[in-house]
C-alpha cells in the first residue's frame, strides 16, 4: 500500500483555509522518508561492536502519525503551543523541524543546514565532541526541543501537558503579564491510552475546563506485541467508541475522526451511504486490521460485497484503484479532516478535545497493517525505491526542497511565522528570566522563618512545623497582614510565588490554613455551604476561586495527578520565566503510587517539594500498611529527614532561596519527610551546649554552626571528644540516627555512658548528602572532614607507659571506632557508613512489615529502640575489639 502524493496530480486547495492540501501531504511524504533515513543510518553505522542492542527506530509507528504531525506542524501550531508526541515518533517530529529549519544550537541560535544535517544523522547517537544529536526519545538537550515534553515514559506527558494548561490558567488569575495563549497538542497511542495515569487525569481536565488542550488517539489498533484484538461485544462498541465515551463522561468533547475526505466524498453518491454503514456497523477492529493488512483490493472488495447486497453496483462501478483510494483513507491520514477537528476544538475554550484518529501503523510501508512491524525497518532498496518516487537522494537525503516548488514556498511562509515566531519568544522568554534574577538580587534570604509558636511549643514535630512555614508564606502573599519583622519582609518578597497542593491529604498533613477560602479552582454553581449558613466553622473552607488571594491546589485521591501537577509547576521558571515553587504534601508511603510521575519530574529537572508526611513505622498505630519507607536516590533531588523542628526551618530557608536565585543545578528538587511524633525541642540546644567545641559560644554561635552541618547532611549532637577516659578504638561509638530515632539514639548514648562507652550522636538530615550521589561526588567530605568520621585503626598499650621494645609493641592493644546506624525506613538509607569509612557497622532498620501500636511498641518490633540500639552498640565494640592487629616482622 503505497500512498505519497504524486507531483502530477491536480491539486486542490479549500478555499475557507487557503491550504493547498496536496502540497501538505508531499511536504509529509518527504518529512515521513527523511525519518526513515534517519532510523536507517542510526542502524548502520559502522564500527559496531559484536553484541551490541539493537538501536531500532520505530519507523511503522511514525507512519501512523504521520499526518496527524503534519497537521500540527504545517497548520496549527503557534511559537507558544506545547507538544507531546508518544515517544516512538520522536524521529519523524525532527523530520518537520528539519524542514522548518526549527533547530537551535546551545546558544539558542538556528542553526544552518550543515548543523542541521549532522544533527539527522546522529539519531541515537552519544556526541562524543558537542556535535548535535538526538536522543533516542524527545529530550530538553535535542536541537527542536522548544515547548515539547520528554517522552520516553508513556501516559505521563500528555498529563504533564494537561497540568502546564492548569499553570497558564493560575498564572493568568492571579495577574502576571503572560502574553502568550498556548494550546496543549498530545499524541498518544490507543494501547497507550489504558495507562492509568491518564484515566486518572482526565476529570481533572474536564472539571477544570482546560479547553487548550488537545489529546490525539493515534488509533492504529496495534500495540509493540501485535494486533489489538478486544471483544467488542462486551464493550459496546470498538475500543474507539470506548474512549469516546470515557471522554464524554468525563466533561471532554469526543471526536472520533474515522473517514478522510475521500470516504465522504464517496458516502454522498448513490449507495455511498451503505458502504458507511458497512464500515462503521458491520467491520471489527480485528476485521479492519486483518484487511488492511492482506494489502488485497480484491479481498477487501469481496469482504464488503458479502456484508452487503446492497453494495454490490457500488462497489462494481469502481476500479481497483478508486476502492483503494477510498477504503485506504482513514481520516488520522487526511490532513484536511484534521485541520478541520483541531480548528473547531479552539471554538470550545472551555472543554478539551478528545480525537481518536484512526490510522494506519506501518502506513505507506510494504509492512503496513502487519501484527508484527511494531520494530520492522524498511530494507534499503524500499528506501531507495521511495527516494525515487520523491525525486530525493539516498545517498544525500538531508536537503530542503528546491527553492522554485510550491512545498519550499509555503515552507518559507511557515518558517516565518512559527520558527521566527519561537525564537522571538525564547528572547521574550529570557528577558523575563533576567529581569527576574535581577529583582531577586535585592532580597536578602534570611536563614530561617522566624516561627514565633516554636518558641511556646516544648514538644512539637515536624510535619506541625511545616504547617507553620507554609501558612506563614501564604499569609504574607494571600493574608491582609503587613510582615513587620525584616524576616517577613524579605520572605514577603517572594512568598505569592509559593504554593501548596495534595491528594486529598491538605487537612491532615498541617496544610489547613493554605486551603482555608484559598483553594484555587471553579466549582460552576453557588457556595450553597455560605448561602444556607451550613459552613463548618471548625475545618477549612473548601470552596474554591478563582482570585489572586487562591494558592492551593486541591485534587481528590489521585497522587499521581498531583505529583505531575507539581512537575509542571515546578516548570514554569523554565518554560516562561515565573518562578512558581509548588510544593505538595503526601502521605509518605504513597509517593509509591506516583513513583514514575516523580521520576518524570525529577529528570526534566522541575523545581519543587514534595513533603512526605507522615512517615515510616512511626505511623504506628495510624497505618502499619502504610509505613515501609522506601530509598528512592533520584537524580536531582535531595531527601531530607529533619529531627528537630528547627531543622525543617533551616532546610526550607535554604531551598527556597537556591530556587529563587537558581542555584539549584541538579538538585531542584527536595523530599523532605516529616513525622507526627513530637519530640523535646529544647533538647538540641542543650545538648549542644555540653560539647566542649562550643565552651565559651553563644546560642546563637553554636545554632549556625550546625545549620550549616544540618544543610550539609549532618551534624554532632553529642559529642564526647575532649571527655576524660575517651579512648577510640576501646570506649567510642559512633551513633548515626535519622528523624524521629534521633531520641531513641540519646536515651542509648545516656545509657551506654553508664556503663563506660562513650557513644557519639550524630543527626543525619540527608542520607543522600552525607551518603549518597551527592556525597559521591565530593568524595564523602562531609563525613569524612566536617564530622572527622574515619577508619583509623587506634593502638592502645595495656600498661600506661612508654614502648622500648618489640615485645610491647606486640602486646598493643588495636581498635577502630564502630558505627550503629538507626532509622525508621529500609536498610539502603544509611546502611553504607562503614564501607565508605572502613570500619565495622551496623545498620538498625525496618526490614519486615509493621503492625499497629503505640511508637514504643513499634520501636521494639524492628529493634529501633534505645535497648536495642544500646545492645548493637556493645557488641560492634566487642567485634571491633577482636580485630587482631599484625605486625610485619620485617618492621621490627
Amino acid at each position: 500500500m503505497r500512498t505519497e502524493t504524486k507531483k502530477n496530480t491536480k491539486e486542490k486547495s479549500t478555499s475557507a483555509q487557503g491550504l493547498n492540501f496536496d502540497v501538505l501531504h508531499r511536504i509529509t511524504d518527504r518529512a515521513y522518508w527523511l525519518a526513515l533515513e534517519m532510523i536507517h543510518l542510526a542502524n548502520h553505522r559502522p564500527l559496531k561492536e559484536k553484541g551490541e542492542p539493537k538501536v531500532g527506530g520505530h519507523p511503522t509507528a511514525c507512519a501512523s502519525s504521520k499526518h496527524i504531525l503534519a497537521a500540527i506542524h504545517l497548520v496549527m501550531r503557534k511559537p507558544e503551543d506545547y507538544l507531546a508526541c508518544k515517544p516512538h515518533i520522536s524521529p519523524l517530529d525532527h523530520a518537520f523541524n528539519f524542514l522548518l529549519h526549527n533547530f537551535r544550537d546551545k546558544e539558542g541560535n538556528r542553526m544552518e543546514l550543515s548543523d542541521r544535517q549532522v544533527a539527522m544523522r546522529n539519531l541515537r547517537h552519544f556526541s562524543k565532541t558537542g556535535e548535535p544529536v538526538f536522543q533516542s526519545y524527545h529530550a530538553e538537550s535535542d536541537p527542536d526541543s522548544f515547548r515539547y515534553y520528554p517522552s520516553g515514559s508513556v501516559g505521563i506527558p500528555p498529563v504533564n501537558a494537561l497540568y502546564t494548561s492548569l499553570g497558564y490558567a493560575f498564572a493568568k488569575d492571579h495577574g502576571y503579564d503572560l502574553q502568550e495563549d498556548p494550546t496543549f497538542y498530545c499524541i498518544m497511542g490507543d494501547s497507550e491510552f489504558r495507562e492509568g495515569s491518564l484515566m486518572e487525569a482526565m476529570p481533572d481536565a474536564g472539571e477544570r475546563q482546560l479547553g487548550n488542550l488537545v489529546w490525539i488517539v493515534d488509533y492504529n489498533r496495534q500495540n509493540l506485541d501485535g494486533t489489538r484484538i478486544l471483544n467488542e461485544e462486551a464493550l459496546g462498541g470498538s475500543d474507539a467508541d470506548r474512549i469516546c465515551r470515557l471522554g464524554e463522561a468525563n466533561g471532554w468533547r469526543s471526536v472520533k475522526l474515522k473517514h478522510g475526505k475521500i470516504r465522504e466524498k464517496a458516502f454522498k453518491k448513490p449507495g455511498g451511504e451503505e458502504l458507511k454503514r458497512v464500515l462503521d456497523e458491520e467491520i471489527t477492529d480485528f476485521e479492519l486490521q486483518a484487511l488492511v493488512s492482506s494489502q488485497n483490493l480484491k479481498l477487501i472488495r469481496e469482504v464488503l460485497g458479502k456484508k452487503s447486497a446492497k453494495l454490490q453496483k457500488f462497489l462494481k462501478e469502481l476500479s481497483d484503484d478508486e476502492l483503494g483510494k477510498i477504503f485506504y483513507n482513514f481520516g488520522g491520514h487526511d490532513i484536511e479532516s484534521l485541520v478541520e477537528v483541531f480548528q473547531e476544538a479552539k471554538k470550545h475554550p472551555k472543554r478539551p478535545t478528545l480525537l481518536v484518529a484512526y490510522t494506519i501503523k506501518g502506513h505507506s510501508l510494504r509492512c503496513a497493517g502487519h501484527s508484527g512491524n511494531h520494530s520492522a525497518m524498511p530494507e534499503e532498496d524500499e528506501l531507495i525505491e521511495m527516494s525515487k518516487r520523491l525525486g530525493t537522494s539516498h545517498e544525500d537525503p538531508f536537503q530542503d526542497f528546491d527553492s522554485s516548488t510550491a512545498e519550499e514556498k509555503f515552507l518559507v511562509t511557515r518558517r516565518k511565522e512559527l520558527t521566527e515566531g519561537i525564537e522571538k519568544l525564547i528572547k521574550q522568554i529570557e528577558q523575563r528570566k533576567e529581569n527576574w534574577l535581577k529583582e531577586v538580587r535585592a532580597v536578602d534570604f534570611p536563614t530561617d522563618f522566624d516561627i514565633t509558636a516554636l518558641k511556646f511549643s516544648p514538644i512539637a514535630h515536624t510535619q506541625w512545623m511545616w504547617g507553620q512555614i507554609a501558612a506563614k508564606l501564604d499569609r504574607l502573599a494571600h493574608g491582609n497582614a503587613k510582615a513587620e519583622t525584616e524576616n517577613d519582609k524579605q520572605w514577603a518578597k517572594v512568598a505569592k510565588y509559593f504554593m501548596t497542593m495534595a491528594p486529598d491529604v491538605g487537612s491532615s498533613t498541617n496544610t489547613s490554613p493554605n486551603m482555608n477560602g484559598k483553594l484555587y479552582g471553579d466549582i460552576g454553581q453557588e457556595d450553597f455551604e455560605a448561602e444556607y449558613g451550613a459552613k463548618d466553622t471548625k475545618a477549612p473552607d473548601v470552596v474554591p476561586h478563582l482570585d489572586k488571594r487562591t494558592g492551593h491546589i486541591r485534587f481528590e485521591i489521585a497522587e499521581g495527578n498531583c505529583m505531575s501537577a507539581a512537575g509542571s509547576f515546578g516548570k514554569f521558571f523554565y518554560f516562561t520565566g515565573i518562578p512558581f515553587f509548588p510544593s505538595m504534601t503526601i502521605y509518605d508511603f504513597f509517593i509509591k503510587r506516583a513513583h514514575d510521575q516523580l521520576y518524570y519530574n525529577l529528570y526534566w529537572h522541575s523545581a519543587f517539594a514534595t513533603i512526605g508526611t507522615p512517615s515510616g513505622v512511626t505511623l504506628a498505630a495510624e497505618g502499619a500498611q502504610h509505613s515501609w519507607k522506601s530509598d528512592f536516590q533520584i537524580p536531582n533531588c535531595v531527601t531530607w529527614e529533619p529531627c528537630f523542628a528547627k531543622e525543617l526551618e533551616w532546610i526550607l530557608a535554604d531551598h527556597l532561596r537556591r530556587h529563587f536565585t537558581q542555584e539549584n543545578q541538579d538538585r531542584e528538587s527536595v523530599l523532605i519527610r516529616g513525622v507526627t511524633k513530637g519530640i523535646v525541642q529544647k533538647e538540641l540546644l542543650e545538648r549542644l551546649k555540653k560539647q566542649k567545641r562550643f565552651e565559651g559560644q553563644t546560642d546563637s554561635e553554636i545554632l549556625e554552626t550546625i545549620r550549616q552541618h544540618t544543610l550539609k547532611g549532618a551534624y554532632a549532637l553529642i559529642d564526647y571528644q575532649g571527655f576524660e577516659d575517651y579512648r577510640p578504638g576501646d570506649n567510642v561509638v559512633h551513633l548515626f540516627a535519622m528523624g524521629a530515632l534521633v531520641p531513641e539514639a540519646l536515651k542509648a548514648s545516656d545509657k551506654l555512658l553508664e556503663q563506660g562507652i562513650y557513644a557519639n550522636v550524630f543527626v543525619v538530615t540527608s542520607s543522600d548528602l552525607l551518603l549518597g550521589n551527592f556525597a559521591y561526588h565530593d568524595t564523602y567530605e562531609h563525613l569524612k572532614e566536617g564530622l572527622g568520621i574515619s577508619g583509623n585503626l587506634y593502638l592502645h598499650s595495656i600498661n600506661p607507659k612508654e614502648i622500648s621494645n618489640r615485645g610491647e609493641w606486640l602486646s598493643l592493644k588495636s581498635g577502630r571506632v564502630p558505627i550503629v546506624s538507626v532509622h525508621d525506613g529500609e536498610p539502603g538509607l544509611l546502611d553504607n557508613i562503614g564501607s565508605i569509612v572502613g570500619v565495622k557497622h551496623h545498620s538498625l532498620s525496618v526490614r519486615k512489615t509493621s503492625k499497629s501500636g503505640t511508637t514504643w511498641d513499634i520501636f521494639e518490633l524492628h529493634h529501633l529502640d534505645a535497648e536495642s540500639i544500646a545492645e548493637t552498640a556493645e557488641k560492634m565494640l566487642k567485634e571491633a575489639a577482636e580485630e587482631e592487629f599484625v605486625v610485619n616482622p620485617s618492621v621490627l
